[in-house]
Order: structure tokens, then sequence, then C-alpha cells
């Protein structure tokens, strides 16, 4: 059996022969990988994306894209008809880009995971700030429900081209909700905003024949049933503050869990040295891989906008994953 087919097992909720590593199944298009659809989070190195919001790259985040810090589109959400504009992803180049993304791709070595970036809370965030998004889902929530269905209409015509064009077999959409310590709001705002929009786009991303999975860093774990009653097969970048083994014990059969890496304590520190990561690493299939249901995934930050210098960060995290999967079972 090859990475993937581990890997697919894994994703299927069957046993593999061997714990997966994620990067050695999975080729990333989309959000997750460079340049990704400038329409979501602007073109590489920074600039606007469809919505109007202007993102920048700043090496202390490795050049990973964020929005200008008070360079708000929208302050009052009521107002988001008027104020937000979509993208036309008609005249978007999906040629093009998917070309680029798919270069190199093996598909009988690697599954094809298209990241759709900046789900319904991501996106209301990256227009008015983290603060007022949350103050808006607390004082007009009807206003909110009406926009983030909006959002989801427009993410569902986006998966309609990704399948056209990347034919990808994993959907992960990206909607970070949670601090290292809980989420940004209680599960019961979660459960009447925004998991209905989640349930919606997954219906229809399996009835275009994708399997969708969530990416959600932080302290998720309150929620991980609703998870799994939004129809997602699998929970990915889940951090050592949430009880990997508690979930792996009582869902692991119905929801895999990808991660397990400290990203944010000194493991995934520019600083950290390379016995550091590997040590992280083994931690992880130590404490991880005896569970069905886990895939390793872990990245170390680097205080750089070099790609070829991050990656260089990331060899020990790759090679020690790569050693301790074939001793895990």
């Amino acid at each position: 059996m090859n990475f993937k087919e581990d890997l697919v097992k894994t994703l299927n909720h069957e046993k593999p022969s061997r714990t997966p590593v994620y990067f050695t199944g999975i080729h990333d298009v989309g959000f997750a990988s460079r340049p990704g659809p400038a329409f979501e989070r602007g073109p590489a190195g920074g600039g606007y994306d469809g919505f109007g919001v202007r993102w920048v790259a700043p090496s202390s985040g490795g050049g990973a894209h964020i929005p200008a810090p008070g360079e708000f589109v929208l302050s009052d959400i009521a107002r988001w008809r008027e104020d937000v504009k979509f993208p036309d992803l008609e005249n978007f180049d999906w040629e093009k880009c998917s070309a680029q993304e798919l270069e190199g791709c093996n598909r009988e070595e690697k599954a094809v995971d298209f990241g759709c970036g900046n789900g319904v809370f991501e996106r209301l965030a990256s227009l008015m700030g983290f603060e007022d998004a949350l103050l808006s889902m607390a004082e007009d929530p009807d206003s909110c429900y009406e926009f983030f269905t909006a959002v989801t209409d427009y993410k569902i015509k986006v998966a309609e081209k990704v399948v056209k064009y990347y034919e990808p077999d994993y959907f992960t959409n990206y909607d970070d909700i949670a601090t290292e310590r809980s989420l940004f709001m209680s599960p019961e705002t979660y459960r009447e905003l925004i998991k209905p929009h989640q349930k919606r786009l997954n219906d229809a991303v399996i009835s275009m024949g994708m399997k969708p999975i969530y990416h959600c860093c932080g302290k998720a774990e309150a929620i991980v049933e609703d998870m799994i009653d939004c129809g997602y097969i699998a929970w990915t970048s889940v951090q050592p503050s949430n009880d990997i083994v508690a979930i792996l014990k009582k869902y692991g059969d119905k929801l895999a869990i990808i991660g397990g890496y400290d990203n944010n304590g000194l493991p995934g520190r520019p600083d950290a040295t390379e016995e550091d990561a590997r040590a992280e690493v083994r931690r992880c299939f130590n404490e991880y891989a005896k569970y069905d249901g886990y895939i390793f995934f872990g990245i170390r930050m680097t205080n750089t906008l070099d790609f070829n210098e991050y990656m260089k960060g990331m060899i020990p995290i790759v090679e020690e994953a790569v050693k301790c999967s074939m001793m895990a079972r």
C-alpha cells in the first residue's frame, strides 16, 4: 500500500496498514496552496481579493496572508447588501489556476484536497474585524444569518467550478472559530448561526462527489458532534489544546483527526531546534497513533517570506513523521 491508500482508508473510517502522514498522501490545492485562487485571499505576496479586502503577508507569520489591519470594508452588518461585493467567478481563469496548482500531481500516489478558504465566520471577520464580527453576531443575528446564507450560496458556486476544473477527492472548509482556550462564541451561537450553513455547503459538496473536511484551529472539541452532524469526515489542524485521545476513543470511527502537533508551543516556533520538532512528532505518534482515525499533521512557522526557507524548517517534521509511520502499526 502507498501513502495515499493509508490516508484514504483512514478518511473512509477503515483500518489502515500504518498511521498516515498528511503531507505524503495529499496534494493541496486552493486556499492551502500557492498561489491559490486570488479571489479568496488576494494574489501571492498580498493584494486585494474578490470581496475588496486587502491582504498582507508579513514575514512574522511566515508569509501567511491576513486582512490588512484596520482597513475594513464593512462597518454595519445590516448594510452588507450595499457594502459587500462578491467575486466574479465566471471571469476567473479557472483553467490556468487549476493547471498551476495540479502541476506535478500524481493522482495514483496522492489524493487531491481543495481548500475552500474563508468560511462564513472568517469571511465576516475579514470584512469587519473579529471584534465587530462577534458583536454583530450578538447584536444583529438576523443580518448575520442572511449574510452567511449569501456566502454559502457563493461557496456552492465555487464548489461547482472546483469539481469541473480540479476534480478533487476532498473539499476542506476553512473557518477558524476558536482560540487556544475555547470557541470564539458559545456552542449555542455556533449551532444557531454557523452550523446550518456548514451543513448546507457540505450537502452540496457531497452531492457533487467530494468529501468534506473541516479546518478549524484552536480548542473546538465542544462541537465535535456537530461536525459529524454536518457531514464532515475529518477535522484538520487539530491542536493538543483539545483532548485528542478522548476524541479518538469516542469518535474516531466517525471523524478522522488530522493534526496533533503543538504548532502554538515551542515545536511550532521559529526558534525550535530540529530535535524539538522531531521529539514532538514522536510524542504525537506515541500518544495518538494507537487509535484508528488519526492522521499526523504539523507545521513549524518561520520568520521569512522565502518559501524554500520555510520548507527547510518542515523537513525534520516530515522525515520523522514518515519514520514513525513505518513503525506505528
